[in-house]
């Protein structure tokens, strides 16, 4: 299960497992951002680990100069295809987030969709913390919105199903030690068709918190949903937005 990202986000079904997750949830997510932080219009801004571009392109339209990266080459030709649909020009790199290097800075990096915890240690999950502040200008800001430990933990579904175009998709989750596993099965035509995994850390709020006063930041804000509710220990999200 080593790498399971790998396989699992160049897969074809990854999109249709998670077509939940649209425009409207990056919208929603955007526009709490900009917000509660001040940045000027041009900013530079640094979307990690974006995925197939939904937050990219929505900030892009507004202005300001997207740097985006993925290690995902599928979904980031899924991303090359609708900024350019959508006429917006945002560049688009291949890199891992364990190892990357730019020579710009800038203004508000984001860590978005749970990208994060996917690692076997804690050094590489969080390499990309400490890098990120070096990438940033003074009083930058770093978005990270990860799922909320403690409501994860009282709130698991340990079996979901649901059908998706032609395909039928079962996940199955568990929690192991101090990480979430889940299994997808995906079936067509009633048979067992593909099937991947997820693992991921499970930090809690205050571990994060002193990770990241460690490398240096402050925390700023934080919020337990896209729209702007207070974060306790019955939110569905842990949404923290850092500054430099």
């Amino acid at each position: 299960m080593n790498e399971w990202f790998i396989d699992w986000f160049n897969s074809d079904e990854y999109l249709k497992v998670y077509q939940h997750r649209d425009d409207k949830d990056a919208k929603d997510l955007v526009d709490l951002i900009l917000r509660n932080i001040s940045i000027p219009n041009n900013s530079k801004i640094l979307d990690s680990s974006c995925g197939a571009g939904r937050h990219s392109i929505l900030l892009a339209k507004k202005g300001y100069s997207v740097t985006a990266f993925d290690l995902s080459k599928k979904l980031l030709k899924v991303a090359r295809q609708k900024a350019k649909e959508q006429n917006v020009k945002i560049n688009f790199l291949n890199a891992d987030i364990r190892n990357i290097y730019f020579k710009t800075k800038f203004e508000l990096i984001l860590n978005l969709f749970t990208s994060f915890g996917y690692f076997d240690n804690d050094d590489e999950n969080f390499a990309f913390i400490k890098k990120s502040y070096e990438l940033l200008n003074p009083n930058g800001y770093l978005i990270l919105d990860y799922f909320n430990t403690e409501y994860l933990k009282k709130n698991i579904k340990q079996e979901t199903h649901k059908k998706v175009q032609d395909i039928e998709i079962i996940e199955l989750r568990e929690i192991i030690a101090d990480r979430i596993f889940k299994r997808i099965k995906i079936y067509r035509q009633d048979r067992l068709f593909k099937e991947f995994y997820e693992s991921v850390k499970l930090y809690s709020y205050d571990i994060l918190k002193q990770v990241f006063k460690s490398v240096g930041y402050r925390e700023y804000l934080k919020f337990g949903d896209y729209s702007c509710n207070p974060y306790n220990s019955n939110s569905e999200r842990l949404i923290i937005l850092f500054q430099k």
